[in-house]
């Protein structure tokens, strides 16, 4: 039994009735009541349109059946729970039917994407949107159109041409084919991730000129690394030598072979869970039992000063690591920029907006704004709030959401009505692993 609250979590699994309670919460509200207009103070978000459209069907059927009187399991609940007649509810049932029916328009179940577009329409002005543009869905098919375009100026922008030319040469040095394009395709997806937005802004103005500079920096850094490696492998080497035994004397061999790398060949040493050496060394494994005690005793007594060596050079991997990783990631980064403005030109030349695009617009626009002044621009004044499958709810699109929820369920306004927000889902069934 749910508590009467204004903020309510029903968190179930498949199969257990959600949409069930969904619909008899939402029609506690309009039978609650003899505003026979109360469903239009009520937003309920799914995020397909077959589940706002079983919604939809199901709040229907129950008022079409309360309407003649028919007490079925749903009719029971809603008449205990109310503490209502059941003839109160019949006569309720009909009156709102009618208005629905009448007012179908007004009627908000609807998709989260549906009603980020009507809030896209109602901010167009302030978006500096066209007020007849049309909403692209096929987001990729307009990056790879980017992209082919970017490709396309090879030999006619010289700053271009060599960031792509480096990229190849890149990708060629990393054994990879040379052609970049699906490369490129699949990279460039993250203008469209709101996950990534907020970081593109901070670097969509680094120019080219900065990029090779940040990468310059990477590979003298790294240099310097590879040569704090190397007499690491030298020092620890030396340790072993001095102690007057055999190099296999140690489990395996293991730590004189990680120096000897270090030394000779760092791109032959493994670290962290891929070594064998690391589990070995966090379960203290350094000579086989069977080993002599005056082996043992000179294993163990240089143990420190080696595992010190092992630590400062694991410590130095990583950031060599990172600084790869930065390195190979400069590139498409500032291809990046050029692929962005590819893209803007093709949705001004088409008067396209695209829909994966919405909620950051929203975000940046009504962010600041306080509740009032968003009610006014769509023109509703929701007080009910239900959101399904909520696990699948981006964080941009809860942001949005949040000025008109608060402003319904606060309680610092003692005169208006109080509102009601229900948040229905199962992380079980998330379909954005991320979220």
């Amino acid at each position: 039994m749910l508590k009467t609250t204004s903020f309510q979590v029903y968190n179930a699994s498949a199969g257990s009735g959600k949409t069930f309670i969904l619909v008899k919460e939402y029609l506690k509200i309009l039978l609650n009541s003899s505003n026979r207009f109360k469903f239009q103070q009520i937003l309920a978000v799914t995020f397909t349109n077959k589940a706002a459209g079983e919604m939809k069907e199901r709040v229907i059927e129950n008022l079409h059946s309360f309407s003649k009187g028919e007490q079925n399991e749903m009719f029971n609940i809603i008449a205990t729970e109310l503490n209502l007649e059941a003839k109160t509810i019949t006569k309720r049932s009909v009156v709102v039917l009618n208005t629905i029916l009448q007012n179908y328009a007004a009627f908000s179940i609807t998709t989260i994407d549906s009603f980020t577009h009507k809030l896209i329409r109602t901010f167009a002005y302030d978006l500096h949107l066209p007020v007849n543009f049309d909403v692209e869905m096929d987001a990729d098919s307009l990056l790879s159109e980017a992209v082919d375009l970017v490709i396309s100026k090879i030999g006619f922008d010289s700053k271009l041409t060599n960031l792509l030319i480096s990229y190849s040469i890149q990708k060629l040095e990393d054994d990879k084919a040379w052609d970049i394009s699906k490369e490129l395709k699949d990279f460039a997806k993250i203008i469209l991730n709101e996950n990534d937005a907020k970081n593109l802004k901070l670097i969509k103005e680094v120019s080219i000129e900065d990029f090779k500079k940040i990468k310059i920096q990477l590979q003298k850094e790294n240099i310097t690394v590879e040569n704090k490696l190397i007499e690491i492998g030298k020092n620890g080497l030396e340790i072993i030598n001095n102690l007057g035994i055999e190099q296999n004397d140690f489990y395996r061999s293991q730590l004189p072979k990680h120096f000897e790398a270090l030394a000779t060949n760092t791109k032959k040493v493994k670290f962290f869970d891929q070594s064998a050496l690391k589990r070995n060394i966090e379960s203290e494994l350094f000579y086989a039992k069977s080993k002599k005690d005056i082996i043992k005793n000179a294993i163990d007594g240089c143990i420190p000063n080696l595992l010190e060596l092992y630590n400062k050079s694991e410590a130095l991997f990583q950031q060599k690591t990172l600084n790869n990783l930065l390195s190979n990631s400069l590139v498409p980064l500032a291809v990046l920029s050029y692929i962005y403005k590819e893209l803007q030109e093709i949705k001004t030349e088409n008067n396209l907006v695209l829909n994966a695009e919405f909620n950051q617009k929203i975000n940046d626009t009504i962010k600041n704004e306080p509740a009032p002044f968003i009610y006014e621009r769509i023109g509703e004044k929701y007080r009910y709030y239900f959101i399904d499958e909520m696990q699948d709810t981006s964080v941009l699109q809860w942001q949005n959401l949040i000025p008109l929820v608060e402003n319904a369920i606060s309680s610092e306004n003692e005169d208006a009505e109080k509102g009601k927000l229900m948040l229905v889902g199962d992380a079980k069934q998330a379909i954005y692993r991320w979220r």
